[in-house]
């Protein structure tokens, strides 16, 4: 059974081809496109869904197509309702021959393109919840926290159910379920108001003048294949021009700090960015009954998942951590909702990937 899987973000393509035979998987290739809805993406995504889909299949066709999307949310598309249309409108026509294509709601369960242009809503954001429902089926319990280049997902499965209060994404800032922090395109001000400055708390001056790609580069938790995104000030994303931007933050140039003290800047962003995702990550758990912690398993993904994610949950009390790519494959953990979705679209197709944690 050959599955495409896709996920259509607002800023990334991911996808990616999955071979499953007799509940094995047996290929598994991801790959990550930049394309920003907001800089002629929206034009851009049917030849783009070419282009990702002919790389990982090498001319061959699958035998399904499984999608779950944010694309939705940039501001291109007047609605969420119109953007939902408009990208199943493209997947439907680049992949005209293939039947069928399957769509992830936020339930977890899939449904056709035309029932999903009819509830667009309810197919509206649902990649947490494919990657989500396929844990549900490994773990009886646990916690997933998928840390992106954009947001947080912080996800608890309980007695095999996916355990979230909300289910939109309205629902989840409201619930602590959604962050809207992540490992490349976070604003510095929203992540912290101050920063430690030659022996004085600074403010931070409220301009998109660096981003939290630039703290994680810096801190040497990503390299600069990983800053995937372009740059506040679109230059490039080596080590010095990373201190260049995070300077400018506090109005200064990089000499006026120092190495020394923009790495500790970085550091003190760092921790707030984490603290912002652990306490987020308490005020979902003051609703369960989880304990003790250290039991529980916690499953993280995303560019994010081990440096944020992880951190965040340790400070909460958890010790045992997976990571979503050493459970189901995929080397990407950017595509983890691509390979999710594609995972669900098997199942449905009677090709259900059996699990064994060693």
């Amino acid at each position: 059974m050959r599955i495409l899987g896709l996920d259509i973000g607002g800023a990334n393509l991911k996808a990616v081809w999955i071979e499953v035979v007799k509940g094995n998987i047996v290929n598994c290739q991801t790959t990550v496109k930049y394309l920003p809805m907001w800089r002629g993406g929206k034009d851009r995504l049917p030849v783009a869904l070419r282009e990702v889909s002919d790389m990982l299949s090498q001319g061959e066709l699958p035998d399904a197509v499984g999608v779950t999307m944010t694309a939705e949310l940039s501001d291109v598309f007047e609605s969420k309702r119109e953007g939902v249309e408009y990208t199943l409108k493209c997947v439907r026509q680049t992949y005209n021959d293939i039947d069928p294509i399957l769509v992830v709601d936020y339930n977890g369960e899939m449904g056709t393109i035309t029932v999903a242009q009819r509830d667009s809503l309810r197919y509206s954001s649902a990649n947490w919840a494919a990657t989500a429902k396929v844990l549900s089926g490994i773990f009886a319990d646990c916690l997933l926290i998928d840390v992106g280049s954009t947001t947080t997902d912080i996800i608890p499965i309980l007695n095999r159910k996916i355990a979230t209060e909300g289910r939109t994404d309205m629902d989840r800032l409201a619930t602590g379920e959604l962050v809207y922090t992540g490992a490349l395109r976070s604003d510095i001000q929203s992540i912290t108001h101050t920063l430690p400055v030659n022996g004085r708390e600074t403010e931070v001056a409220a301009e998109r003048f660096a981003l939290s790609g630039d703290v994680h580069l810096i801190l040497g938790n990503i390299v600069p294949e990983e800053y995937s995104t372009e740059t506040a000030d679109g230059r490039d994303t080596s080590r010095q021009r990373c201190f260049a931007r995070l300077a400018r933050t506090v109005c200064a140039d990089p000499e006026m700090i120092g190495e020394t003290g923009l790495t500790k800047m970085a550091s003190y962003i760092y921790d707030k960015q984490v603290d912002k995702i652990y306490r987020r990550l308490m005020n979902v758990l003051s609703r369960l009954s989880i304990t003790p912690r250290e039991d529980l398993p916690v499953v993280t993904t995303g560019l994010g998942g081990l440096f944020l994610g992880r951190e965040a949950a340790y400070k909460s009390g958890f010790r045992r951590f997976y990571s979503l790519e050493q459970i189901v494959g995929g080397e990407n953990p950017q595509a983890a909702a691509a390979v999710s979705v594609a995972l669900l679209t098997a199942a449905e197709m009677g090709e259900a990937v059996t699990w064994s944690l060693s």
